[in-house]
């Protein structure tokens, strides 16, 4: 929080080892929009500079740096590491809620200790956050806002930062099958559009 009223603030800028990775120009001031945080798994394991840069509308900049040890991310159960695909219908799609639905067809899912990694039929992608809750359930969690992007504030699947929502997982045809389903009512419709069904396994 900067100690000039916001009405001082032109914007705010978060960057790791000297690399623009956000900006905010409103409050709250959060990397990764509004109710984000930031997640490592992206980085190289090892120490890592974080700087928060604020700019007054005067042009006078105020910055804060703090050097912290990133820790290598824990592996993802040995089941469900690997590559996956599934084929997004029309009917899938349908669940989205953005105002940018994701585009249906053959899609990729890559688990790794990086995160869970979407792969869309028109070339984009998106990492994301899971907690491993038991060997039956996983927390989707928000995109992982990784650099270079410029003034993004897309905040994921969703129109703002996508809600923490419980899914469960089953492994089935000798562990080349992997079917998701949200808990209950995921109020992230894009992500159930993308990840609710049978994914088959495309390789380890």
């Amino acid at each position: 929080m900067p100690s000039v009223p916001s009405a001082q603030v032109s914007e705010v800028d978060f960057l790791i080892d000297g690399r623009l990775g956000w900006v905010e120009h409103k409050p709250p001031y959060v990397y990764g929009n509004d109710g984000n945080w930031l997640v490592t798994s992206f980085l190289m394991p090892g120490k890592h500079t974080f700087t928060v840069r604020a700019i007054s509308t005067s042009g006078q900049s105020a910055v804060t740096t703090v050097t912290a040890t990133v820790a290598a991310p824990p592996a993802p159960p040995a089941v469900l590491a690997g590559a996956w695909a599934r084929r997004v219908t029309a009917d899938d799609v349908r669940k989205a809620t953005s105002g940018s639905p994701p585009p249906p067809g053959d899609w990729r899912l890559t688990i790794a200790p990086v995160g869970w990694a979407t792969f869309d039929p028109q070339g984009g992608q998106a990492l994301f956050d899971v907690g491993y809750q038991s060997s039956t359930t996983v927390e989707m969690r928000p995109e992982i806002e990784q650099p270079p992007y410029p003034n993004s504030s897309n905040g994921g699947f969703c129109t703002g930062t996508d809600p923490i929502f419980n899914w469960t997982v089953v492994i089935g045809s000798g562990g080349k099958t992997l079917t998701l389903h949200p808990a209950a009512h995921d109020p992230c419709g894009d992500r159930a559009a993308i990840l609710e069904g049978t994914w088959t396994l495309a390789s380890r």
